[in-house]
């Protein structure tokens, strides 16, 4: 269905990076730095879920998806995008792992610099998701 790069993290990935990571959330203000983010890879929407491959695999089915949320929070803020998101917003999905586990990760799809593709992928993961 779709296909892109992704820039993406996990959200334990930037917990850990929220006291230390304060600068690099302040230079991507003012530079042409990518998003934050801890993983690159390429990304594929498919009928059946969401696959990246790169620096590390991850796999989501639809069917493990808890919750799709476009926008900034506490983890991801819009103060460590450029123009302070105007432009764009990460994606933040929560699946399940197991019965007792689940994992959130935010995804930056085909960032440019200035924009991202963050608003088509969303609207296509909702409809397959209803």
């Amino acid at each position: 269905m779709l296909e892109g790069n992704v820039l993406w993290s996990y959200d334990h990935e930037l917990t850990n990076e929220k006291s230390s990571g304060w600068i690099k959330k302040i230079v991507g203000l003012f530079s042409f730095l990518k998003p934050i983010h801890n993983h690159e890879g390429n990304i594929l929407l498919a009928s059946n879920g969401l696959f990246i491959t790169g620096d590390e695999q991850l796999e989501l089915p639809l069917s493990h998806i808890e919750e799709v949320y476009m926008g900034f929070d506490d983890l991801f803020p819009a103060s460590s995008a450029k123009n302070f998101g105007a432009f764009w917003q990460p994606i933040r999905i929560r699946s399940t792992v197991s019965r007792s586990e689940s994992q959130t990760v935010y995804l930056v799809i085909n960032h440019t610099g200035i924009f991202s593709d963050n608003q088509t992928w969303f609207n296509t993961l909702i409809s397959l998701l209803r």
